[in-house]
């Protein structure tokens, strides 16, 4: 039987510069997923579970305790739902790591293979 989803409100991808503000100090990191009851944030030091914190990302704050953390990450519920316009707004300004563009020019047209299925098959 697949496992029910707990969660209440639909969560988002996203790839933004957060700080979790707490007594026992701050935590750098990046959120990886948003929802209006909570988020994850990536961090080399992530907190122990029960600890609380305010969440800063792109001029937003909310309040919020750890549900679950790892070696990476942890899991942030927040007190307060925050506005589905909050999360509207960080989706929409993900930064995003862009690499170089492909030269279509210059991509032969009728192959079928990868560069590498023909190096496999010629050996």
């Amino acid at each position: 039987m697949a496992q029910k989803e707990r969660r209440a409100a639909p969560r988002f991808a996203v790839d933004c510069a957060a700080t979790l503000k707490m007594l026992g100090g701050d935590r750098e990191g990046r959120l990886s997923d948003l929802s209006e009851d909570g988020a994850r944030l990536e961090t080399s030091n992530p907190p122990s579970e029960g600890v609380s914190g305010l969440l800063f990302w792109n001029g937003h704050e909310h309040f919020g305790k750890i549900v679950w953390a790892n070696d990476k990450s942890c899991g942030i519920v927040f007190e307060r739902p925050i506005p589905l316009a909050v999360v509207e707004d960080t989706v929409e300004t993900v930064e995003v790591q862009t690499g170089p563009v492909a030269n279509f020019g210059k991509i032969p047209l009728g192959q079928k293979r990868s560069r590498r299925a023909s190096l496999l098959s010629e050996g």
